[in-house]
């Protein structure tokens, strides 16, 4: 700021303070963070009003300032959390409530919450069971859009909350980490459920995409206790589901691909799955043999007792349509096999522009003998598609190649000996990334 000349009588205001109050006010919205935070003084917009009496009054009055608000400490006062939300001038609330242990009742602060329930558009409640209940019946959420629950202590059977959620007709992305019964919900309009927490059974998932037809985007984490339940005789149509992401350690959960239909289905994650990669082979070369499923993302984990890479490359020809592939762990020479098949001019994958492979190197002896064969591999599988007819194959113009298990010295010559090799892919077009 310019100082002012004492012998003056003139006060030199600061250039800063001539801007305009509505190009002010949105400067101020890009010193707020892109996730809700507790309040703080040493942020924005709290920090604004310390600044000067001019820039108060403008923080004060720009609602767009005030519109996301986390509370999750007992020592922030019951009136700050009101005087935050009404300064949001009913534009829609991102909101989250913390509440780490049952001693903090969090009554005051969910009644505040409530009143303010109309301009809901995300929230997300982290608290304990009984204290769910604390939210009245038939709220009004005309505006809710996202809804997550979360909570560190539950019965096993699960919580029934029936009421609450109900009128969110605008409801379109759910997230339970906990199994919540929501029974009440708009189902029917959600269109991206996640639930990674590990608490859903294949039966509870299963019924949860009965009676959400709209789904587009999906990612779980599911658990089968007894291998022996059967999964209900239900057949949901889910036309819509593009995405799906699947965690589980038990190979059953994909006995779920025999009892739903996903026509439009284009992105397929399994690169959590923690079991054998032969039996995950042999169970995904049903399913993707399916005339039905033509995907264009693939990520597969490769655990524990290896497939037959002949076994492996049919899984893939069953899947022509594949733009983008990922293989977690595996060995080297499933990754060798892959690459020799994608230069020596077969068809398989002819679509694929993205390949991300992080095999695992074991034993130590791999990395003389097995490693530089696979980068030698790979560098062909980039450079034939790159060169090869258009019409016939996509070129590969992704890559990015990591690795686990055993490292030695000799690994790190041999990475720096492929540096070159490296610079002459990016040079052709081809963006490759060696991550060590």
């Amino acid at each position: 700021m310019l100082m002012p000349d004492p012998s003056s009588k003139e006060i030199t205001r600061a250039p800063v303070l001539t801007i305009p109050p509505e190009i002010t006010a949105h400067i101020f919205t890009y010193c707020l963070t892109d996730f809700t935070s507790a309040p703080d003084i040493d942020t924005a917009p709290l920090l604004l009003g310390r600044i000067c009496s001019d820039w108060r009054n403008i923080a004060w009055h720009s609602p767009e300032l005030w519109t996301s608000l986390k509370v999750d400490r007992r020592d922030i006062p019951v009136a700050l959390v009101e005087t935050w939300l009404s300064r949001a001038q009913g534009l829609p609330l991102a909101l989250e409530l913390v509440i780490p242990d049952s001693e903090w009742d969090g009554t005051e602060v969910i009644a505040v919450f409530e009143r303010y329930s109309q301009t809901w558009r995300e929230i997300t409640l982290d608290l304990p069971v009984e204290q769910l209940y604390l939210f009245g019946s038939d709220l009004a959420l005309p505006l809710l859009e996202r809804l997550t629950i979360r909570s560190e202590v539950f019965p096993e059977e699960g919580v029934v909350l029936d009421h609450p959620f109900r009128n969110a007709s605008a409801l379109r992305r759910l997230t339970l980490d906990r199994p919540v019964l929501l029974t009440s919900l708009p189902w029917a309009h959600i269109t991206s459920f996640t639930s990674e927490s590990g608490y859903l059974s294949p039966e509870v998932f299963l019924t949860i995409l009965q009676h959400t037809p709209n789904i587009v985007n999906c990612s779980v984490a599911i658990y089968n206790e007894n291998e022996s339940d059967r999964l209900p005789d239900v057949a949901p149509q889910l036309v819509f589901l593009i995405s799906l992401s699947l965690e589980s350690v038990n190979p059953d959960a994909l006995d779920i691909f025999d009892h739903i239909s996903v026509p439009a289905l284009r992105v397929l994650n399994l690169s959590s799955t923690l079991f054998s990669g032969r039996v995950l082979v042999q169970h995904l070369q049903r399913i993707l043999s399916n005339p039905d499923f033509q995907l264009h993302e693939l990520s597969i984990r490769i655990d524990g007792d290896k497939p037959k890479e002949e076994d492996f490359i049919q899984l893939l020809e069953a899947q022509p349509t594949l733009e983008k592939f990922e293989l977690v762990e595996g060995s080297l020479d499933l990754l060798i096999a892959i690459c020799r098949r994608l230069s020596d001019g077969s068809p398989l994958l002819p679509r694929l522009s993205s390949l991300t492979a992080s095999p695992h190197i074991y034993p130590a002896s791999e990395i003389t003998t097995t490693f530089p064969v696979m980068l030698d591999a790979l560098v062909d599988a980039l450079s034939t598609r790159w060169v090869a007819d258009s019409e016939s194959f996509a070129r590969i113009q992704d890559c990015d190649l990591s690795w686990s298990g055993q490292r030695t010295d000799d690994l790190d010559n041999i990475v720096a000996a492929f540096l070159p090799r490296q610079a002459e892919l990016v040079a052709l077009g081809i963006n490759i990334a060696v991550n060590t």
